[in-house]
Order: C-alpha cells, then sequence, then structure tokens
C-alpha cells in the first residue's frame, strides 16, 4: 500500500497522519467531478485544500471523532471525521501515534463495507 505521509507537520503534534491510496482516489475523483462536469475549477481546489486541511487537523486529539455508525461490521474500530458531504474514514493507532486516512465518502453513498477497505487494513 502506497501512502502520502505529510511532513513538517509531525514535530509538535500528537499523531502522524497518512493517506491511503483508496482515500486520495476518492478525493481526486470528486475534484475531477468538479472540475469537469461542474466546470469550477477553482471550487475543485477550494474543496480539495480544505479536505487536506481537515486531514491534517486529526493529528491532534483524533478520538473526538465518532466511531462509524457501521462498526459492528469491522473486526477494526474505525473513525469519521465529517467535511461538508464527505465522511473521512480512518482508524487510529494508538501505539504508534498513526492515525490512517482509509477512504474519503460522500455521505449518501451506501454504508462502508469490508470490501471497501484497502486489502491490508481488513
Amino acid at each position: 500500500m502506497r501512502v502520502k505521509r505529510w511532513k513538517g507537520f509531525e514535530s509538535n503534534l500528537a499523531y502522524r497522519v497518512e493517506i491511503t491510496d483508496s482515500a486520495l482516489a476518492d478525493a481526486e475523483q470528486y475534484v475531477h467531478f468538479i472540475q469537469e462536469e461542474k466546470q469550477e475549477p477553482e471550487a475543485a481546489e477550494r474543496w480539495f485544500r480544505g479536505l487536506v486541511k481537515a486531514m491534517l487537523a486529526l493529528q491532534e486529539l483524533p478520538h473526538r471523532c465518532p466511531v462509524i455508525p457501521e462498526a459492528e461490521e469491522f473486526n477494526l474500530e474505525l473513525r469519521q471525521a465529517i467535511y461538508y458531504s464527505y465522511r473521512i474514514i480512518f482508524r487510529v493507532d494508538k501505539s504508534t501515534r498513526l492515525v490512517t486516512i482509509l477512504r474519503v465518502y460522500h455521505g449518501s453513498r451506501k454504508e462502508l463495507r469490508s470490501e471497501d477497505l484497502p486489502s491490508e487494513i481488513k
């Protein structure tokens, strides 16, 4: 699994944030939709910058975010942060102080299933 590491932010904060390819692809798909279908490239850029900011905010107190509603379907604790109508699905590893962003789902999309997670995570 290729993971993007956000450098330069971890020195003073409690958790490191990593973004999986799946989450990045989810975000890129929506950015492309705004750029191409809606013909609003500036809005796409603003949305993406805000999404990254929301993800990086998980460096501090990631446990403030609730466990996902479909939690009983999984063997691990998954949490969500809401960014506009999108759910940032992530897990927190307390021992390594790592937040792993797994998916970025639109809120109207059907519930998260185990097959929606990266295979290394299941």
